[in-house]
C-alpha cells in the first residue's frame, strides 16, 4: 500500500483507507511460546501439513479424532490443555498452529486462513472426524468451512466464536477512531474471505446447521471481545444446541475454565 489509513482519510479517499486497514489486519503478530506453553507439547507428536508443509500440529492420545483451532493472533498450545483433558476419554487430540501465527509460516492472516487449515488439517487425517473444537475467529472460521469446503464433522464446539466477523471492525474502531464510512468499506473485503456478502454474514450463514450434527456453544459473559449474546442468536437456528456460560474469565481464559473443560468432554462422550 502507498500510504496509511490516517494519509488516505486526509486525502478523503475512504476506499483506499479501507484497504489499508484492511492490510493492518492481515499483518501477522506471532504469539510468543511461554514455558508452560512449552512443556505441553512433551510427548506430542508433531506433524507437518498444509502448503509447503508450513502448518506445524501435534497430535496426542488415541482414538476418533477431535480438531482443536486457535483464535486469530492465538497459537495452538492454548488448546492443549483441553485437548490433553479431551485425549485422556479416548481421542486422538490434534492442534496446530494456523498459518502466520505461532511457529507455522509467516504470512498474511485472515478468517480464509483459518477456513483453508481447518480443510487441509481434516484432508491430512485422512479419516472421518469425531469433532471440531474453535476459539474466536477459528471457530468462525471452521464453522464456514463446511459451507465453503463441503467439510464436516460428528459435532461441534464453539468457544466465544462470533456470530459474523464484527470483532475486527470493533478493533479498529476503538484503536484508530476511524469513521463508520471507512468500516463500512471494510466489510466487503472481510466478506470476500468467506466469498459471500456482509448481509449473508450478518445473518449467521457461517453458522447454516448440519440436521444431526450437535453443537455446544461456549460463551464468557465477561467476554470483551465477543458478545456472549451470539451463541443465543446461533443457537435459536441450530435445533438442540447447547449453550454454555460462564463468569469472569473473559475472552482467552474462558479456555482454562474447569466448567468448560467438563462440558466439552461431556458433550463429545454423548451418544447422538
Amino acid at each position: 500500500m502507498s500510504q496509511d489509513p490516517a494519509a488516505a482519510l486526509a486525502a478523503n479517499n475512504p476506499a483506499d483507507a479501507a484497504l489499508e486497514l484492511a492490510a493492518l489486519l492481515s499483518l501477522s503478530r506471532p504469539m510468543p511460546l511461554r514455558p508452560r506453553d512449552a512443556e505441553l507439547l512433551e510427548g506430542a507428536d508433531e506433524f507437518r501439513f498444509g502448503p509447503d508443509d508450513s502448518r506445524i500440529a501435534w497430535a496426542v492420545g488415541h482414538g476418533p479424532p477431535v480438531l482443536f483451532v486457535h483464535g486469530w493472533g492465538g497459537r495452538g498450545t492454548q488448546m492443549a490443555g483441553l485437548a490433553r483433558a479431551v485425549a485422556a476419554d479416548g481421542y486422538r487430540s490434534v492442534f496446530f498452529d494456523a498459518g502466520g501465527h505461532g511457529d507455522s509460516r509467516s504470512e498474511p492472516i485472515g478468517f480464509d486462513t483459518f477456513i483453508r487449515d481447518t480443510s487441509d488439517l481434516t484432508t491430512a487425517l485422512g479419516e472421518d472426524v469425531h469433532a471440531w473444537v474453535g476459539h474466536s475467529a477459528g471457530g468462525l472460521g471452521m464453522m464456514a468451512a463446511r459451507r465453503l469446503l463441503g467439510l464436516e464433522a460428528g459435532r461441534y464446539v464453539c468457544i466465544s466464536a462470533p456470530r459474523f466477523p464484527y470483532v475486527p471492525l470493533e478493533t479498529l474502531k476503538s484503536s484508530t477512531g476511524v469513521a463508520d464510512e471507512v468500516l463500512d468499506q471494510v466489510k466487503p473485503i472481510l466478506a470476500t474471505q468467506f466469498q459471500t456478502t456482509w448481509e449473508g454474514l450478518e445473518a449467521g450463514e457461517a453458522y447454516v446447521p448440519d440436521p444431526g450434527r450437535p453443537l455446544l456453544l461456549a460463551y464468557d459473559m465477561d467476554d470483551e471481545r465477543v458478545r456472549h449474546a451470539d451463541a443465543d442468536a446461533i443457537a435459536d437456528a441450530w435445533p438442540g444446541a447447547e449453550v454454555l456460560k460462564t463468569r469472569t474469565y473473559g475472552h482467552n481464559r474462558i479456555l482454562q475454565a474447569p466448567e468448560v473443560w467438563t462440558g466439552v468432554r461431556t458433550f463429545l462422550r454423548e451418544a447422538v
